[in-house]
């Protein structure tokens, strides 16, 4: 299983020291990869209903939030080995042949590191003071932005002519490093994410979801790849969760149901059972979550002490 981690671009730690220090500690333990995150603007008032806790409620808060773009590119110049991840670009906030032009400008800066990640977005609040009337269709946006990526991507010159989208023969440049394209990742638990997985992509990105119910969406996604004609048994299986540490082997017991399904929690010894759960189960590549990965209590040094204690003894004792 691979290891990555969310640079630290949200909340009270975004900082670039902090992006430096996380991006040069992720390199020098070995780490496979480092993530950003993507929101434009955060409503003080959000009325749309958290979809990846049991809650609803949206726990960033409206703090810090940098460009999830900008600091990919930032980290593409500032690493060398290690993989670049979104997770994820919310598609429809952007034109998609921007969006196809930056991604292959990142991926030929970064010498063909990039694994893209999107999503379909689920802050209506944010699609509205974006002046964006896409909320309600944005699946179907999403799925021909796909195509338009497809299409630029591998033609010169490119043309398209869809539903939402439409330009003839025009040259969008430059073309990814990695043929045909960077790998694709849909983003989100649903079923439609799912379908859109098997159908136009390349593999899958879940948020915060227990052994289990990863399992049964694994087993729901290979059925659709199946339906689709694709075998989906090698397709990437990532997802996002927190990784926190703690010295008392009875804290997990504490928790509430939906804080306990935030994270993997617990002495090291229980967090490396759990991400066995979680390699049986089907997944390929864990991202921690920044801002939840270390000793309880967050900053920059316990996300710094978490990436040794994920490169020193949990990586080793699950992959060993």
């Amino acid at each position: 299983m691979k290891f990555g981690v969310v640079l630290p671009m949200i909340g009270s730690i975004a900082d670039t020291d902090a992006i430096d220090a996380v991006c040069d500690k992720a390199e020098a333990v070995g780490l496979d990869s480092v993530w950003v995150i993507d929101h434009i603007l955060l409503p003080y008032s959000i009325g749309a209903r958290y979809p990846y806790n049991l809650t609803g409620e949206w726990m960033a808060g409206q703090g810090p939030w940098w460009d999830a773009l900008s600091v990919l590119a930032y980290a593409a110049a500032r690493t060398r080995t290690v993989g670049l991840g979104s997770c994820v670009i919310v598609l429809p906030y952007r034109h998609p042949v921007h969006t196809a032009k930056t991604i292959a400008t990142i991926d030929q800066l970064s010498r063909g590191r990039v694994q893209f990640g999107v999503g379909v977005g689920w802050m209506e609040d944010e699609f509205e003071n974006l002046q964006l009337d896409s909320f309600h269709h944005r699946g179907a946006l999403v799925d021909e932005q796909l195509a338009v990526f497809r299409e630029v991507w591998a033609n010169d010159p490119a043309s398209f002519d869809g539903r939402f989208y439409r330009f003839h023969e025009v040259s969008v440049t430059p073309k990814p490093r990695q043929r045909p394209h960077p790998p694709i990742l849909v983003g989100g638990n649903t079923d439609a994410a799912l379908e859109r997985t098997a159908a136009l992509a390349d593999g899958w990105l879940g948020i915060s979801l227990r052994p289990s119910g990863l399992a049964e969406r694994r087993a729901e996604l290979l059925r659709r790849f199946e339906a689709h004609g694709r075998d989906g048994a090698d397709a990437p299986v990532a997802m996002l969760h927190a990784i926190q540490l703690t010295d008392d082997p009875d804290h997990r017991a504490t928790l509430a149901d939906h804080e306990r399904a935030q994270g993997v929690t617990g002495t090291l010894e229980q967090v490396v059972e759990e991400l066995r759960e979680f390699e049986e189960a089907g997944l390929t590549h864990v991202i921690a979550s920044a801002r939840r990965l270390g000793r309880r209590g967050g900053g920059l040094e316990a996300v710094l002490e978490g990436l040794d204690a994920l490169a020193r003894d949990i990586i080793p004792a699950v992959n060993g």
